[in-house]
């Protein structure tokens, strides 16, 4: 469509200014233009309709009727005009990185400029913006700090699109020693919590990496900006961001973590989750056509341990009728793990196929989509790090399954190298003045043969290291979720899941297997980590948690007398 000039005479009444207003702020409606893609619309005033393509043509266009139209406007005005502006930035339910760099030429126009924040003696007001994460397109992490005589300044920050974000009574706030240090170097009284943290979301996305403005109204009026440093965009230096600033203000689960880190957690782990899928699935060997079982590995890091897991299956008959799916989190690894999985077919001759993601989904992000492509109806998710001690096992459990009633979870023992317990099945538990629960495993550290740790017994939970459940079940309770950070609590809300549906969690000692644990991970860094799971955890599922453990004695468990085997 070729483009029309509009040209007006009214007069600039502050009536007039919000008509207009009105009109540019329909940019964007969900119907698609000519050739079948969303179409920008400016309103009847302007009388455009726009393709995405040919918006950035037009924009000269609409900078003069900007310029002409609502420019000469008194500041009120036109701050009303850019936050109509600002929230009307979504095409088709997407985003445009042209419309953004468009608003932000408007907002430029348009905008009121404030003197630039510069620290003195004789002006001692000071602002300043260290970092900005984007954890979506809408939402972002902002930390810095702010100085004002009295305390009681107002802290704003204004997106390159124009949104206007308070943060004087959302941000947390916290001491700044070297803030502090700063202005007792000035002289006068330094304050205290300058220091600010939070979490935002805007009306509409934002794309651009730079142009973002910080402003202070101190107590007596003083107004000032700055501009703030580009947005970063990796989510993984995100998420590693936000839990060491968790874990530098006190307890994890304190008020930080609850108003700002965990919305802001949770949208990175979607985040990450949902920019990863199933890139390939290589298949080596003919698997089975009708399976009874199929086995979900996720691979990250250690793929040497693939190797010994397929030394043992290819020794197991049972393996003929199971369909064993890889997944590999660790993306950056595809190469090297196709050599590997070429040589290790060739030498066991055990069939297996091998899921690549387009990117790191995590661990229950990995599990839900090598589900996605399981081929049975009988699932076992299982750590890499696993080894089956005899064959038979994939057999044994499958046949306590079927022939228990309500079954949700089944686990069996996991042992460590020195023949000593490390699950058992798990529960819960509070450390003394703690409200946090925490999983806990039945008698672990103790040798594998000790009695009460070899009958078969309903539990709260069981570990995902090795887990034996119904896929239809799987599915209609949701699969592993996905808000925990670094694979953690996912198994552990999975099995409350399936005891709000009904179900009961079953421990199978009769089965027994290797357990190596977290030789993934360098020691020390998952600290943070598992407090923040833990700590949200409870937050979720406290009450039934409560409910669980009125029901299950681990004392009474540990008492309990039996001979060896299944009970």
């Amino acid at each position: 469509m070729p483009k029309t000039k509009t040209k007006t005479t009214a007069t600039r009444t502050p009536r007039r200014a919000a008509k207009l207003a009105s009109d540019i702020a329909l940019l964007v409606h969900a119907d698609p233009g000519p050739g079948g893609e969303p179409a920008l619309e400016v309103g009847p005033v302007a009388g455009l309709e726009l393709s995405p393509r040919q918006w950035a043509a037009a924009e000269g266009d609409l900078k003069v009727l900007v310029r002409e139209e609502l420019a000469p406007h008194d500041a009120e005005t036109r701050e009303a005009v850019l936050e109509r502006l600002a929230a009307s930035t979504v095409i088709g339910g997407g985003s445009s990185f042209e419309l953004s760099a468009s608003l932000y030429g408007i907002r430029e126009v348009l905008r009121e400029r404030l003197p630039r924040c510069e620290v003195s003696e004789t002006q001692p007001a000071g602002l300043a913006v260290a970092e900005i994460l984007a954890i979506d397109e809408r939402s972002f992490w902002v930390n810095g700090w702010i100085h004002d005589q009295d305390g009681l300044g107002e802290l704003t920050l204004v997106s390159p699109e124009g949104a206007r974000v308070g943060l004087t009574a959302s941000a947390y706030r916290y001491e700044r020693p070297d803030v502090v240090q700063f202005y007792s170097a000035l002289g006068g009284e330094p304050g205290r919590d300058h220091g600010f943290i939070a979490h935002i979301t805007l009306p509409a996305p934002s794309r651009l990496a730079s142009g973002w403005i910080a402003e202070l109204r101190t107590s007596d009026g003083l107004e000032l900006e700055i501009e703030c440093p580009a947005v970063r965009r990796d989510p993984l230096a995100a998420r590693a961001t936000i839990l060491g600033e968790l874990g530098q203000h006190g307890t994890v689960g304190g008020r930080l973590a609850t108003d700002h880190g965990r919305a802001a957690l949770t949208g990175l782990q979607q985040r990450l989750v949902g920019e990863a899928s199933v890139d390939s699935v290589d298949v080596y060997g003919e698997p089975s056509r009708s399976p009874v079982l199929s086995i979900v590995v996720p691979l990250y890091q250690r793929l040497d341990f693939i190797e010994h897991q397929l030394l043992q299956f290819s020794r197991d008959p049972e393996f003929a009728e199971v369909d064993l799916v890889y997944v590999l989190d660790s993306v950056e690894q595809a190469d090297e793990l196709a050599h590997k999985a070429r040589e290790l077919f060739g030498l066991y001759r055990l069939p297996f196929r091998v899921v690549t993601l387009t990117s790191g989904a995590g661990f229950a992000g990995a599990n839900n989509l090598g589900v996605e492509v399981a081929a049975a109806s009988r699932l076992l998710l299982l750590n890499s790090d696993v080894i089956p001690d005899r064959p038979g096992w994939t057999g044994a459990m499958a046949a306590f399954h079927d022939a228990t009633e309500g079954i949700g979870a089944l686990g069996p023992k996991l042992l460590y190298e020195d023949d000593t317990l490390q699950h058992a099945g798990m529960y819960f538990q509070r450390q003394p003045g703690s409200e946090v629960w925490e999983n806990a495993h039945c008698f672990k550290g103790l040798h594998r043969d000790f009695p009460a740790a070899n009958r078969a017994r309903p539990m709260p939970a069981v570990t995902a290291a090795c887990m034996m459940v119904d896929r239809d079940l799987y599915e209609e309770v949701g699969g592993l979720p996905l808000h925990y950070v670094q694979g953690d609590y996912e198994d552990s809300e999975l099995c409350l899941r399936f005891a709000e549906a009904g179900r009961e969690n079953w421990y199978l000692p009769a089965v027994e297997l290797y357990h190596l644990e977290g030789q993934s991970y360098v020691p020390g860094v998952r600290r943070i980590p598992s407090e923040y799971n833990m700590w949200l955890h409870t937050s979720i599922w406290a009450e039934r948690i409560e409910r669980a453990m009125a029901e299950f004695d681990p004392h009474r468990v540990a008492g309990l007398e039996g001979e060896a085997g299944n009970g």
